[in-house]
């Protein structure tokens, strides 16, 4: 196999600049302890921005930033400068949030008869809710605000976003729905420019997933297993 680096000295001296949306999280920290470490084994440092969701895919995408933490399989179809390393390392679980706790969800269909908001940039609540009564706002912050004052009747996020909000919000009139609308592998992305990099890569993570490190990692920040795992 050709060395992605000649020079040890060089591949030392590299380092990547990865997106993720600004969200603080056990799931984002340790989605990014896991690329951090593959990475290290090819001596290469990251570093980590954040910005809001659309933002973020546009940088990664033009090349500003090298790629992207965490995202859907599929979303290379409309951001073609990025390359999915295809290892998925955590599990995302998108769900309903509300203040009637006797809603039924059975995936996105049953969203056509409510009106529901999400941040942004969400591209997985995009996609799945064209046509449907919905409303777009910045963050998961005044979504979930929407809901409790009951100017909508759910809100969708991701479980540890969802979570946190509410907590910090001490939104005690909203509740979390289950099972999740819906459970998504996450994958981290290269830029093209970086596309020499992404069989390595692979190798890593995959070998992370079977020696335990990955599983240790999502442990060490207490994030629990998705609903319905064994």
């Amino acid at each position: 196999m050709t060395p992605i680096f000649t020079d040890i000295a060089l591949a030392q001296s590299v380092s990547l600049t990865i997106v993720y949306p600004n969200e603080k999280n056990a799931f984002h920290d340790a989605a990014a302890d896991i690329v951090r470490s593959a990475y290290k084994e090819l001596g290469i440092r990251i570093a980590y921005k954040t910005y809001p969701a659309e933002r973020a895919l546009m940088l990664s995408n033009n090349g500003t930033a090298d790629g992207e933490l965490v995202r859907i399989k599929g979303i290379e179809k409309k951001y073609p400068n990025l390359i999915r390393v295809p290892v998925s390392h955590v599990t995302a679980e998108q769900m309903a949030f509300a203040t009637n706790p006797q809603i039924k969800i059975s995936g996105w269909p049953i969203l056509k008869s409510y009106r529901i908001v999400f941040h942004r940039g969400y591209k997985v609540a995009e996609i799945n809710t064209v046509g449907m009564n919905r409303f777009i706002v910045s963050n998961d912050e005044a979504a979930l605000k929407m809901v409790s004052k009951e100017r909508m009747d759910i809100a969708i996020a991701n479980r540890f976003s969802g979570q946190n909000t509410i907590k910090g919000l001490n939104l005690k009139n909203v509740k979390m729905l289950t099972p999740p609308i819906q459970s998504d592998p996450l994958y981290h992305y290269l830029n093209n420019k970086h596309r020499s990099l992404v069989p390595a890569i692979t190798k890593i993570m995959e070998r992370m997933k079977l020696d335990g490190r990955m599983k240790n990692i999502l442990s060490k920040h207490k994030v629990p297993k998705p609903f319905g795992s064994n």
